[in-house]
């Protein structure tokens, strides 16, 4: 009797750690938070419990518990990266987009246009880079045009740095006369869609949910179910892209993405930078919709930045 009431504490306290969506907590901070590292929590979990149930005493029957919880959470990690489809391979003309938050301005804008005049983008999604980093970047770059949203002034000055929260987007001049357009005003960040011109039917999306942090799940939430009418029409090609603040962990995202499918599904972690990528987590992607496939994605190193940048190269 002992034994299984240690069991079921065991169990019940991993739960409660890697499995919040079970318990309904998942919305709430700070398990959103625990739920990003959820798979390096579980396999830290697991190897733990085994250790402490490997000896003889009064804690093992709770390490077994949540050493079996562990498992079914990183099973449960497992699943939701793999059940999603591949994109593909749709169509023979290619489109290559590149996502970077820029980190409120502070990543090297000439190594930045150094990255983008050797790979070429089509279309470049920066969050966090205002109008002053924008000018700094054309600075060093030819062949783009780029736009700079407006702000909100409180988010901006809350930030404490002159490039706020702003979303900055590039398009290559081959596109020809492409239309930037604001996608959602719902939102801190302004997202901008770029359709018309070069990209043909295509439209891509820029986006930058809230920051998730414990006063600002509610946002945070709020912002990824806006995704959802973006990514809803499967007749119509439809690229989003940007810091999303979330895994393929979080059920919110899970939900945004309906029948669209994350090309950035096996790509290395992109936040925060100074980690290794086998440590950190992939919070910056590359969702499609409709008709497009997919050539290659690309983890990329944004000096200064706290984020990594994704470049993907797609088949539309």
């Amino acid at each position: 009797m002992r034994a299984t009431t240690g069991a079921l504490v065991g169990a019940g306290a991993g739960a409660l750690v890697l499995l919040p969506e079970v318990l309904g907590l998942d919305r709430t901070p700070p398990w959103p938070l625990v739920v990003a590292f959820r798979r390096r929590l579980a396999v830290g979990t697991g190897l733990a419990g085994l250790a402490v149930a490997a000896r003889r005493g009064r804690g093992r029957a709770p390490a077994l518990g949540a050493a079996s919880v562990a498992g079914g959470a990183l099973g449960l990690s497992l699943f939701r990266h793999r059940r999603r489809r591949e994109p593909v391979g749709v169509g023979t003309r290619e489109l290559t987009v590149l996502g970077a938050n820029v980190w409120l301005g502070r990543a090297d804008p000439a190594a930045l246009a150094a990255t983008i005049a050797d790979r070429r983008p089509d279309v470049v999604v920066l969050p966090e880079a205002g109008d002053r980093f924008r000018k700094r970047l054309l600075d060093g770059l030819e062949g783009y045009r780029a736009w700079s949203c407006a702000p909100q002034r409180p988010a901006v000055e809350a930030s404490g740095a002159p490039d706020g929260p702003c979303l900055t987007v590039l398009t290559a001049a081959a596109l020809g006369e492409v239309e930037v357009a604001v996608a959602s005003t719902d939102t801190r960040s302004g997202w901008v869609v770029v359709s018309g011109g070069g990209l043909g039917p295509v439209r891509v999306v820029g986006v930058h949910p809230a920051v998730l942090l414990p006063a600002s799940t509610p946002d945070w939430v709020r912002e990824l179910a806006l995704l959802r009418p973006w990514l809803s029409d499967p007749a119509r090609p439809t690229v989003v892209l940007g810091d999303l603040n979330a895994t393929l962990e979080h059920a919110p995202l899970q939900r945004a993405l309906g029948g669209a499918r994350p090309v950035t599904r096996r790509a290395a972690a992109t936040w925060p930078a100074w980690w290794r990528r086998a440590c950190g987590v992939t919070i910056d992607h590359v969702l499609v919709a409709g008709p497009i496939g997919v050539r290659g994605v690309e983890v990329l190193d944004v000096p200064g930045s706290d984020h990594r940048g994704v470049l993907a190269r797609l088949l539309v």
